[in-house]
């Protein structure tokens, strides 16, 4: 089995806001940050990729934080078909908008399988729920 993928970890909640913990690894990267959501984005997320699940959506970019100076973070998320053969891309950029020297500013990418974001979209509904507080998911593939 694959060691590429993607993990998300409820850290703390209020009425309002989240602040998850992503580990992403891929062939090449290892990637862990916090970072800032709500419950209604993570069910636009969910919502989102069923439609890109079921090819009503050519790709699907999902956002968290600004890509400016003065953000708390910023985590960009691209699902997008890789090839005709089930295979799907998914885009990483992220930055934790600390200061040099614990700075971190990442764009890498998965190549996963459509099932994967299936099984993805299920984990996602039992944390947007509370039934857990982690999921594990997006495996990778080689091609």
């Amino acid at each position: 089995m694959s060691q590429n993928r993607i993990k998300l970890k409820k850290i703390w909640e209020d009425e309002t806001l989240l602040e998850l913990n992503m580990v992403v690894t891929s062939p090449h990267c290892y990637s862990n940050i916090n970072f800032y959501t709500t419950i209604q984005d993570l069910v636009e997320l969910k919502d989102n990729l069923i439609l890109f699940s079921n090819l009503k959506l050519e790709d699907y970019q999902w956002i968290q934080g600004e890509d400016t100076n003065n953000a708390a973070q910023y985590v960009q998320i691209r699902f997008f078909r890789f090839n005709n053969q089930g295979h799907i891309g998914v885009e990483f950029l992220l930055d934790n908008k600390l200061e040099i020297p614990d700075r971190m500013r990442l764009n890498f990418y998965l190549i996963t399988e459509l099932n994967q974001i299936d099984d993805f979209i299920y984990k996602l509904e039992r944390l947007i729920k509370g039934t857990t507080d982690n999921l594990e998911g997006i495996l990778g593939v080689n091609i």
